[in-house]
């Protein structure tokens, strides 16, 4: 490792790149920086901090969360630590001319000894940054074509693990970790430069950051507890006010959404910025309906799926095919997203049991429990404990989440199988067969007048562009309810689970750890025997 060949590339009279020199090796707390690279082709320089310097590779097509995606990774000279915080412009003629932005920085931890994986060509590590987390391989390949500077890079199968979309992180995350700026920004102010030496108070006074609305990147997993809000800022005119929240310019940031509770639309937008990361995993690449109250929960609200004409950048269009015809639903990727819907007027988000990857195969069953309003509650928790049972019989793991209301949910998460009438008929099956084993205790007659002291099994969210309220979701009701993941042994008789709400659900998530863990690992399958063993036939 050294950086002669990286400094005889380079004339530092001319380029604005560090000269930089090996530094002192660490054992821990190493960097890693992902620059964006708009040279004579686009690409993604992958860089990690070993004994002194940066081990830089150039992936053409940069990173995919999609572990099935073995992104090309060509192996180039090593740069200096320095370098991992230039963002600027190379100029035209200089080795690598160009507009380098900082797309994603933080540290990495390798998996083993870091020296004896990169000598043997198989490089093990978890990546903690803003972008990109979990774990992580490049592998060298010796190809024919390339020989031994080619590598492989590869999204481990973990919670940060994400199928592939619409161009991915690089696409739904494109600007400046460091500076909010897009690529194009960068190479605008050509005769500007970030400097890591300076404050950045200082580069944007002399003009090397011209401040931009901060974005969000995509959340990938629930984090360990609810974020904290960020910086925001308040612009005000004559007329009106507006407060920045997740990168969204919340307008009437003072009107009283909930004025039972006293909760103003600002209030929301808070809360879906401190639940960011762990609503966004629940609705992410799935196509959304949308509960809007423009004027309040006690106003009117109303349905909306397809997308208008001019939507917020953050939020992502998605076609599908409804009844009518082909349309365009909505999709929210990230924190930015859910907050520019709740600026619209959209306080419940529902998704798709599919996501767009598979939006004929639904990856979740769910199970709505609607109790008659007279039913003790310790009757509908006695009645999801049965159905829990009836599920792991079968080989299927469960979760439970309150609805906001007097409800729950059972959320079976499944490998994308089943076609929709499939999924259907099964859960179906099942709820026929509760209500004919227990007929005292269940019905899945859809008719009010049938519900008499019984609870109605809905099976009918497992229908094509049926939906269910997300976890984390504000709900349109007195008090601003929260549908609420909750652990199995929080289930008590005495306990009702309608008191959850934006008060104190961000401050439950920084007390217990996560009520779902293990969700998104879950790898479970409807098999032909299951069917068979709930009487469903096609």
């Amino acid at each position: 490792m050294g950086l002669q060949t990286y400094q005889k590339k380079r004339d530092f009279k001319v380029t604005p790149e560090p000269r930089g020199e090996v530094t002192p090796a660490k054992a821990s707390g190493l960097r890693f920086v992902i620059q964006k690279h708009a040279a004579s082709h686009l690409h993604y320089d992958f860089r990690l901090e070993l004994d002194g310097v940066l081990l830089s590779w150039a992936v053409p097509k940069g990173p995919s969360l999609d572990p099935d995606d073995k992104r090309l990774a060509m192996h180039v000279e090593d740069h200096p630590v320095e370098y991992g915080t230039f963002e600027g412009v190379i100029p035209k003629g200089q080795y690598g001319g160009g507009t380098v932005m900082l797309w994603d920085r933080g540290t990495w931890a390798p998996v083993g000894d870091p020296q004896d994986g990169y000598k043997k060509g198989k490089l093990k590590f978890q990546l903690h940054g803003k972008k990109l987390h979990g774990g992580w391989t490049l592998v060298r390949t010796r190809s024919p074509k390339f020989g031994e500077k080619s590598w492989l890079l590869i999204k481990e199968r973990d919670d940060a693990a994400e199928p592939a979309h619409d161009g991915g992180i690089t696409v739904a995350a494109p600007d400046s970790v460091s500076t909010g700026r897009s690529i194009e920004a960068i190479a605008g102010d050509a005769d500007r430069t970030w400097s890591s030496k300076k404050s950045v108070a200082e580069n944007v006074s002399e003009g090397a950051v011209r401040p931009t609305r901060k974005r969000t990147a995509v959340a990938s997993t629930p984090a360990p507890a609810a974020k904290a809000p960020a910086s925001r800022t308040r612009k005000r005119t004559a007329t009106t006010q507006t407060e920045e929240v997740a990168g969204v310019d919340v307008s009437n940031p003072g009107k009283l959404l909930y004025p039972d509770a006293g909760i103003t639309k600002l209030q929301l937008a808070r809360y879906y910025e401190a639940v960011a990361d762990w609503i966004v995993p629940h609705v992410k690449d799935r196509p959304l309906t949308l509960v809007r109250c423009p004027d309040g929960w006690n106003k009117e609200c109303f349905y909306q799926k397809n997308a208008p004409d001019k939507i917020h950048r953050a939020i992502k269009p998605v076609q599908v095919t409804t009844s009518k015809g082909e349309a365009i639903y909505m999709m929210a990727n990230n924190a930015t997203a859910v907050v520019a819907m709740l600026n619209s007027g959209a306080l419940e988000l529902h998704p798709w049991g599919s996501t767009a990857k598979h939006l004929d195969k639904p990856d979740r069953l769910v199970f709505d429990f609607d109790p008659d309003d007279d039913l003790a509650f310790r009757e509908l928790v006695e009645a999801v404990r049965l159905v829990r049972s009836l599920l792991e019989e079968l080989g299927l793991q469960c979760f439970l989440k309150t609805t906001g209301g007097k409800g729950l949910h059972i959320v079976v998460p499944i490998r994308p199988t089943l076609d929709w009438d499939t999924a259907k008929g099964f859960t179906r099956s099942i709820a026929e067969s509760l209500a004919f084993t227990f007929p005292e205790r269940f019905t899945a007659n859809l008719s009010k007048a049938k519900r008499d002291g019984k609870i109605f099994v809905d099976y009918l969210r497992n229908g094509e562009g049926a939906t269910a309220v997300a976890a984390y979701s504000i709900r349109a009701r007195a008090n601003a309810p929260v549908a609420t993941p909750i652990a199995w042994e929080e289930l008590a008789k005495d306990v009702r689970f309608d008191h959850f709400n934006v008060r104190n659900v961000p401050a439950r998530l920084q007390r217990k750890r996560d009520p779902w863990a293990g969700f998104f690992q879950v790898r479970q399958s409807v098999t032909a025997k299951m069917l068979k063993s709930v009487g469903y036939t096609k």
